[in-house]
């Protein structure tokens, strides 16, 4: 079975900005980051289409999401500790 790749952020947003500059074609930029030529093309689509959210206060909103989900996912850990504790002191009373 052939694994998916996937590919960091920077790496899409960089090869999207290689290829709306137009010096090179999207077949000569796959192949020189061994990517899909298809991928090229819709990193670049997406990179247009979300060009003007990078200047509007919703790109902020995206980053507190982001904290959001990661103290979420502490609260839970603790939670699951706390409850690990109570159980163990239970025992020794």
């Amino acid at each position: 079975m052939v694994r998916k790749t996937s590919y960091d952020d920077s790496f899409k947003a960089k090869i999207a900005l290689e290829a709306l500059k137009g010096e090179k074609t999207a077949t000569e930029i796959a192949t020189e980051y061994n990517v899909a030529c298809s991928l090229v093309s819709k990193w670049k689509g997406e990179l247009i289409a979300n060009a003007a959210s990078t200047f509007s206060k919703g790109n902020i909103k995206a980053v507190d999401n982001a904290n959001e989900q990661k103290l979420y996912e502490q609260i839970g850990k603790l939670s699951m500790e706390v409850d690990y504790l109570k159980k163990f002191v239970s025992k020794y009373r």
